[in-house]
């Protein structure tokens, strides 16, 4: 029955250690192969008191045995005695022998039952450092779930913020674009009247003066973009104009010392028009209009 309880105690310990912690430490495991020793030893104490108890029994009866009188005389009687002597003198040697074996298991079982107290007080302290872990591992959990709540709430701001970011680019982009885009046209004067672009005054013959003496063209009221041939004033910086061989007038009011190449001395331009500046060329008006003379 002893024997049994203390398996069914080293059970229930080895099940107390599982449920502590996920596996038992280096210390644990020694300390558990420590108990399974003691157990043995005290299965084997329990063997020899049981042996001594049937000693003792055994004396007890060839003591009687001696003490009781007997019929028997002569040199059988005393042959008997003697032996019974001897056999007396046997069984007090063994009791004694047993006595000293008792004698130290009796010193080894409290020796076992200090170092087994030692190791219920380490596995108790095993269990609150593992008591004391996991409830660490709970406030760093509870920690961990508030950090992730943040780093939710932050996801979820920088996507608004790019949101923004990118209407706001794209807000930049569209003015940025609107600043930059200016607006040409090229044809006759019968092309530019017809179009609305531009109108015929009277006046005295001077610079942008053509056609019949006292004729000025001057750029239309209300100019739309869609008569026009839209470009980035940061990217074109060359027009070519349709006749090679003839010459244009630029009509709009534009910076003409901006141009890499100037009028000739009657207002004319040939082949292309060279922008050396655009800021400057086009800072006084977005609309170019160019007729041919």
């Amino acid at each position: 029955m002893l024997t049994h309880s203390v398996a069914a105690r080293s059970a229930a310990l080895l099940v107390s250690l599982s449920v502590v912690a996920c596996g038992p430490s280096e210390e644990v495991q020694r300390q558990l192969a420590e108990l399974q020793v003691v157990s043995a030893q005290k299965d084997s104490l329990i063997q020899a008191v049981t042996e001594n108890a049937r000693l003792v029994s055994e004396l007890s009866s060839e003591v009687a045995r001696v003490q009781s009188p007997t019929a028997t005389t002569g040199s059988e009687g005393r042959d008997a005695r003697e032996q019974l002597l001897t056999d007396v003198r046997a069984l007090t040697t063994r009791l004694e022998e047993t006595e000293r074996k008792l004698e130290e298991s009796q010193q080894r079982i409290e020796r076992l039952g200090r170092e087994r107290a030692d190791l219920n007080t380490q596995l108790a302290q095993v269990r609150t450092a593992m008591e004391d872990f996991q409830s660490t591992i709970e406030s760093q959990r509870s920690t961990i779930n508030a950090l992730e709540a943040q780093l939710a709430e932050v996801r979820e701001e920088n996507t608004v913020l790019a949101a923004e970011k990118t209407a706001l680019e794209d807000t930049l982009t569209t003015m940025t674009t609107e600043v930059n885009t200016v607006y040409y046209t090229v044809g006759t004067k019968d092309e530019l009247i017809e179009k609305g672009l531009v109108t015929a005054e009277g006046g005295s013959r001077v610079l942008f003066v053509f056609g019949k003496r006292g004729e000025t063209l001057v750029p239309a009221r209300g100019l739309e973009p869609a008569a026009f041939t839209p470009i980035d004033m940061r990217d074109v910086r060359e027009i070519q104009l349709p006749d090679p061989e003839a010459g244009y007038r630029i009509v709009t009011h534009q910076d003409l010392s901006a141009l890499e190449t100037a009028p000739d001395e009657d207002g004319k331009l040939f082949g292309t028009v060279r922008i050396a500046d655009p800021e400057r060329f086009w800072a006084g008006n977005p609309y170019l209009i160019i007729v041919r003379t």
